[in-house]
């Protein structure tokens, strides 16, 4: 057997690209209220590297709007809703393009977007970067908070306190997603720093390598499905 050809797969096509011209008025207040910005910034992509490193402009915001869009497909029930990955630089502002579609999903329906990041320095400087903005329906669990802290924490997602939920891999993988959620529904599920799912990263997660097929196989228990965001700026393409 050819060891290359048995382990190499090639990438699967890109769909073609819908993204909205804009985001919606609510996201805009909600950008000026919570962040304190006037307009969203623009980021460079490539289009399409199966082409060549021709690139284009986008806005954070019509990426936010498209996550929006597919995270309510799902809640509708609609059966075709697309994943997004996004390889953008470090500073580009790539957590607000998460943030953002959680804080408007979870006031306008309610609905828990969960944040798997496996760098606990991370998790905490962006949950207490929102906390000092005013923004206090956001937590994370970790291995460092006590077992009292972590139950009140689970208490407030469940009860509906908390919309944006950080987590580590390892822990999410420890326990039944109910554990954490109790009958909230989740519209949203961001991996965070995602070249530590595969071999893509000198810095692989053995616990990410399980993701995908515990995240497939949540769906199938919840009984619904929901969008899956995952963002990197060190992923190596192909």
């Amino acid at each position: 057997m050819d060891v290359q050809e048995a382990t190499t797969r090639r990438l699967p096509d890109l769909k073609e690209r819908h993204l909205p011209e804009n985001c919606r008025e609510t996201v805009n207040t909600i950008l000026k209220e919570t962040y304190g910005y006037e307009q969203f910034r623009n980021l460079e992509i490539y289009d399409n590297l199966f082409k060549g490193k021709e690139k284009l402009c986008i806005s954070q915001g019509q990426l936010i709007e498209n996550v929006i869009l597919e995270a309510e497909k799902a809640s509708k029930g609609e059966a075709q809703v697309d994943n997004i990955l996004l390889t953008a630089p470090t500073g580009s502002g790539k957590s607000l393009l998460f943030q953002l579609p959680a804080i408007y999903l979870g006031k306008e329906y309610n609905l828990l977007t969960i944040v798997v990041s496996p760098l606990k320095a991370l998790i905490v400087d962006q949950v207490e970067s929102l906390q000092e903005l005013g923004y206090t329906r956001v937590a994370y669990a970790s291995s460092d908070l006590s077992p009292e802290q972590k139950k009140e924490v689970y208490r407030q997602v469940r009860e509906g306190e908390i919309d944006l939920f950080y987590l580590s891999p390892e822990l999410l993988l420890s326990y039944d997603i109910k554990h954490f959620v109790g009958e909230r529904r989740i519209g949203l599920v961001v991996v965070d720093e995602a070249h530590t799912v595969t071999t893509w990263g000198k810095e692989f997660r053995v616990d990410y390598w399980f993701l995908g097929r515990y995240l497939t196989a949540l769906k199938q228990t919840l009984g619904y499905g929901f969008p899956l965001f995952a963002l990197t700026a060190t992923a190596v393409w192909n």
